[in-house]
């Protein structure tokens, strides 16, 4: 009779006298291009290999052999472009369950913004509305006051009431809205062409201008979230520049 091979989990690396079922292989899964290890359009392909890793209650030890215990090459590149890396692991990216779904809204925020930067749309004020559920706002919020956005909880009724959050330095939106959740794409800056085709079939771009967000002191970035009823409200101002470089309205 052929002998059983033995069943027990070895110990987790990094946690002495701890055994848990870990990864057989890097959370990574296999993809054509470094980003797309965070896309969360991925579905099959992202979660297969994070399953592995995870299980459907988080225990503070397993957390811990997450943060501590797994190997480097194991781990995501949670740094890609221009996100930091601590910020992103320490906020719930780490635990890949609420990362994924932190970087699909603030990608779907990210696109409406772009869409109002369109080359119809004039210098001013645009608004829209978002419906995000409150316990994942609440990690949202974390990351975003991690980065360097000003988080108010002003009162309310619902889970934490309503929160005012501002952006005022550029960068730091463009840390919180990075491309480099998705696809690459930059969502607070666009340039406008028109298209010219010559007899000879050939397509030349002229550039005419570019529109960007406004996230200053006087015209900060800002959103109100009421958790009372899972609504999202965005506020910003975009300036429109022409092919000179000079702008529409001087004053933002």
């Amino acid at each position: 009779m052929p002998k059983v091979k033995s069943t027990k989990t070895p110990s987790a690396p990094g946690l002495t006298g701890v055994s848990i079922p870990g990864p057989s292989r890097p959370l990574i899964p296999r993809s054509r291009g470094v980003q797309a290890a965070r896309d969360p359009m991925r579905d099959g392909r992202f979660w297969r290999p994070s399953s592995t890793a995870v299980k459907l209650d988080f225990t503070p030890v397993y957390r811990r052999w997450l943060r501590e215990g797994l190997p480097e090459g194991f781990r995501p590149d949670y740094g890609m472009g221009n996100l930091n890396a601590k910020i992103e692991e320490t906020t719930g990216n780490a635990l890949m369950v609420s990362g994924p779904l932190i970087d699909y809204h603030l990608t779907v925020i990210g696109e409406d913004v772009a869409r109002r930067l369109r080359r119809s749309n004039s210098t001013g004020l645009a608004t829209f509305h978002k419906e995000v559920a409150p316990a994942l706002f609440s990690h949202i919020m974390l990351l975003m006051s991690r980065y360097g956005a000003e988080v108010h909880h002003v009162g309310g009724s619902g889970m934490y009431g309503t929160v005012e959050v501002r952006v005022t330095d550029l960068s730091v939106l463009n840390s919180i809205l990075s491309g480099a959740r998705s696809d690459g794409r930059s969502y607070t800056s666009k340039l406008h062409f028109d298209t010219e085709r010559t007899p000879g079939k050939e397509v030349i771009d002229h550039y005419r201008g570019k529109t960007l967000v406004v996230a200053s002191d006087a015209r900060p970035f800002q959103m109100t979230y009421k958790s009372r009823t899972g609504r999202l409200t965005v506020k910003f101002y975009r300036q429109k520049y022409d092919r000179n470089g000079l702008a529409e309205d001087t004053t933002l």
